[in-house]
């Protein structure tokens, strides 16, 4: 059986406060409020005792187990309860309360044990008799006897303490009444840890540690808590974030366990011992990322066990995480200017079914999204052709064509996969005015491997259906691969005015007048950045109409972008 003895003049002390703050604590009741445990819910015990009931967060309430059984031998139904422990409210509402056990429990709690909160009523001084302030004469006799009977000896009353001070020990005793030796301790380290300059600091810290003497080995390795600790409020990301606590008891060490938005697990950090007590840790710029970062703290004790002092891993601590702003480059504007050239031969390189294009432009691109680039450029197509039966079978000459150009090109981004490119084309012909258009649907971004679909029409010249793939999987080597089909150059047949023979600059007879067939093209492009923003390209082709009307074609482009 445990001794006392460690106590010494501190208990009496502590005692003798008592005695101070409360003169007749001996006369005063217990108020007991009952309420039952409702249920239990995430390690949270859920009661009935409530602020409706005068219950407050920290109030220690006893936890009775009641019992219904028939006697053995009687036959007779015995109603009891036993105590199993002590609860601590920790969140107390109008009419619920969350409570944690405070200490061990016998049993576990269950839905149905019985709660009990002792406050002490202090009695009211009662009325004594006293001769009347205006007159000095007592009051009239009650009893049948006109002699006055001797004063009855007063009894010392409560008087309530005007010290704040006071007043909050005097609570604490009365909150620790009946607990348990660990918990007085805690309670008693808060205290003087909480007001270290109270005339009450110094009695209640070396009374916490006789009373830990009457610990055993086991139960004082248990005995960790919180001295102090700061929660930081804000950090800066991408910054180590330095934390630190004061424990008391023996603590070994001690762990921060933190996750940032998006971490479902906790990731370990220790702590490293910088005094008695003392232990702290930089959290590194990696793990502090912006909004937020949830972290709680654990020591350990001799046997490697944890105790939760900082926090829990369901309710952590939580520190706001802000972005510093960043500077960022103005916006820059990037331009370009190409030109390539393209000659096709569709009919085995006899000159009589081919065309000839060269195109430059010069572009400005805005930006990603929206209004994406600018371009404007100019053409010179030129061709001959015409039908087949009149080229492979009558042996008629070629029909010429030609046009020269200008454009003005937009492309405008729906998001930042797809785009599309409109085109506007007016030129001149031998025979007057023309124009025409082009669209193309870009998927992808320009800027890396994308696909166009679309197509294009030149007046007097033709139609032509584009896709276009352009891969830039290549460091330095951008690559094009293109197929069209098309009835270009002879797309149109001839005008009535080039055949009227009184036309002295009219069409010979013999030359093919009729709509040419159409055909198919597959272009390569192959191109190497020979130094920043300058792209030299080859291209190679082949084309026809049929299997016997077809031939090659070659081609390059040069393209400078800053």
């Amino acid at each position: 059986m445990r001794t006392l003895s460690g106590f010494s003049w501190v208990g009496a002390a502590i005692v003798a406060a008592g005695l101070w703050l409360a003169p007749s604590v001996a006369s005063a009741a217990d108020a007991v409020e009952q309420g039952y445990v409702v249920t239990l819910e995430n390690g949270d015990i859920v009661v009935d005792l409530a602020a409706a009931r005068g219950a407050k967060v920290g109030d220690i309430i006893e936890l009775w187990r009641p019992l219904s059984l028939r006697h053995p031998v009687t036959g007779q139904r015995v109603k009891d309860r036993f105590r199993i422990g002590s609860l601590r409210l920790t969140q107390v509402r109008d009419h619920l309360s969350l409570a944690r056990p405070e200490g061990s429990l016998a049993r576990e709690p269950a839905a149905g044990d019985v709660v009990l909160l002792r406050r002490v009523v202090l009695p009211v001084a009662p009325s004594s008799t006293k001769p009347s302030e205006a007159t000095g004469a007592l009051p009239p006799s009650t009893g049948p006897s006109d002699k006055t009977a001797p004063p009855a000896e007063e009894k010392p009353t409560a008087v309530a303490s005007t010290d704040p001070e006071e007043r909050e020990v005097g609570a604490l005793f009365d909150r620790l009444r009946n607990a348990p030796v660990n918990t007085r301790i805690v309670e008693y380290e808060r205290h003087a840890a909480a007001a270290p300059k109270g005339r009450f600091a110094a009695v209640l810290w070396e009374e916490a540690q006789y009373l830990r003497r009457l610990l055993t080995k086991g139960e004082a390795d248990a005995l960790i808590s919180v001295q102090s600790f700061a929660a930081p409020k804000s950090a800066i990301a991408d910054r180590d974030l330095s934390i630190g606590v004061e424990v008391t008891g023996p603590a070994r060490g001690a762990v921060l366990h933190s996750r940032h938005v998006g971490e479902v697990a906790y990731v370990t950090t220790p702590l490293t011992r910088v005094g008695a007590g003392y232990f702290t840790t930089r959290l590194p710029a990696s793990r502090v990322l912006a909004p937020e970062i949830q972290f709680f703290i654990e020591a350990t004790n001799a046997k490697g066990e944890s105790v939760a002092v900082v926090g829990s891993d369901n309710e952590p601590e939580s520190v706001e995480i802000h972005e510093i702003p960043k500077p960022t480059p103005p916006k820059r504007l990037e331009a370009t200017v190409s030109l390539w050239t393209d000659y096709a031969d569709y009919n085995r390189l006899k000159r009589n079914d081919t065309t000839w294009q060269t195109e430059g432009y010069a572009g400005m691109r805005i930006g990603d999204d929206g209004l994406r680039a600018l371009r404007s450029g100019f053409g010179v197509f030129r061709g001959v052709g015409g039908s087949l039966e009149d080229l492979d079978e009558l042996g008629k000459s070629a029909r010429r064509v030609g046009l020269t150009y200008g454009y003005l090109e937009a492309e405008y981004a729906f998001t930042d996969f797809t785009a599309l490119s409109l085109r506007g084309i007016v030129g001149l012909r031998d025979d007057g005015v023309a124009g025409g258009a082009q669209a193309l649907i870009r998927l992808g971004s320009d800027r890396g491997t994308n696909l166009q679909i679309g197509g294009e029409v030149l007046g007097g010249i033709g139609l032509r259906g584009i896709t276009q793939l352009e891969l830039n999987v290549f460091e330095r080597v951008p690559i094009l691969l293109r197929t069209e089909v098309t009835n270009q150059p002879a797309g149109s047949t001839a005008s009535a005015e080039s055949v009227n023979p009184d036309d002295p600059n009219a069409l010979p007879t013999d030359t093919s007048l009729a709509r040419g067939e159409v055909g198919a093209r597959a272009i390569a492009q192959v191109g190497y950045e020979m130094w920043p923003g300058l792209v030299l390209s080859a291209r190679g082709s082949y084309q026809g109409r049929t299997i016997k009307h077809a031939g090659p074609g070659f081609g390059g482009a040069v393209t400078y972008t800053w």
